[in-house]
């Protein structure tokens, strides 16, 4: 609606400077008559003097009697041209062309005045549409306020509701970065008990006999023999039973076979990241649980270590 404001503007201009140049011209045209009339005026009035200038000199010349004849003449045609001008009356022509005149300047206003009242008129119908079209705007811009005061109280929410979210996901962050050091913490401490387990395992190793086994032989040929297992089985027997529990051989050997199987122990890889702490905490606690000694747990790592394990143990 507001354009259509503004496109109406330019039409009401135009019909006030038609309305302006139509009088202009209507001015001009009076002014033109008038000084036409004054013209004529002036043009008989000029006409009347040297008449009656040309009527004193007959007279002047008559009482002389100094041209005769010709003179006589002269004043013939003077007489003539006289009464002639003298039967128009002067007057009533000067009257007949003031009143003309007049009602031709009356004629002009009263066309003058009809085309200003007719441009008014445009010009009040112009006005009343404009009116209408500044109520609709009125309207429509009340409606757009509503609509704008809507959109900014959204944005306050939503601008209040970021500023929430990221308030919160600051928090998150720190509460995650702290849980990420205090996990980077446990780490470093679980790396260096590790560390020392693996001391305490590599010491341990150190500490057995190594067998002279080639390291081109198949996985097959690294297996202990049975035989050799059972020796070594019984020496363990023997020295269970006598030198760490002081008993007799019969109740030593009832506790050994309560023993798990090897394939019941845990077993070591060497490949896992913390398959070692599962192996040493199985050991252990079979250990504890049985009261093994050290030389019967380590009599049997050539079959509870396995693929890399046990590649480097040989």
């Amino acid at each position: 609606m507001i354009p259509d404001i503004f496109d109406s503007i330019p039409e009401l201009y135009k019909a006030i400077n038609d309305v302006k140049k139509h009088l202009s011209d209507r001015n001009e045209t009076i002014c033109n008559k008038i000084k036409t009339n004054i013209s004529s005026l002036c043009q008989i009035n000029e006409t009347l003097m040297c008449f009656e200038k040309v009527s004193r000199t007959i007279k002047t010349s008559n009482n002389g009697n100094s041209f005769g004849n010709k003179i006589n003449e002269q004043s013939a045609i003077i007489k003539e041209l006289t009464d002639k001008y003298s039967k128009f009356k002067i007057d009533d022509i000067i009257e007949t062309r003031i009143k003309q005149a007049i009602n031709d300047i009356k004629e002009d206003n009263k066309n003058a005045l009809d085309d200003i009242s007719k441009s008014f008129t445009e010009v009040k119908t112009h006005i009343i549409a404009l009116k209408k079209c500044f109520d609709t705007s009125k309207e429509e811009i009340s409606k757009l306020t509503i609509k704008l005061n809507e959109v900014i109280s959204d944005n306050t929410k939503q601008t209040e509701l970021w500023n929430e979210l990221t308030y919160k996901e600051d928090d998150h962050k720190k509460n995650v970065i702290a849980s990420i050091q205090s996990l980077q913490h446990e780490l470093r401490n679980s790396q260096r008990c590790n560390n020392s387990k693996m001391n305490d395992i590599e010491q341990l190793l150190n500490t057995l006999p190594r067998m002279s086994t080639p390291l081109n032989q198949n996985e097959d040929a690294r297996i202990p023999n049975p035989q050799v297992l059972d020796i070594e089985n019984s020496q363990l027997k023997n020295e269970f039973s006598t030198s760490f529990h002081n008993l007799e051989p019969s109740m030593g050997q009832a506790l050994l076979k309560e023993v798990p199987k090897l394939k019941e122990w845990p077993h070591f890889s060497g490949e896992g990241e913390y398959d070692h702490m599962e192996f040493i905490r199985g050991i252990e606690m079979i250990k504890e649980d049985f009261e093994l000694p050290d030389r019967l747990v380590t009599a049997r790592f050539n079959t509870l270590f396995t693929k890399s394990a046990h590649r480097w143990y040989i």
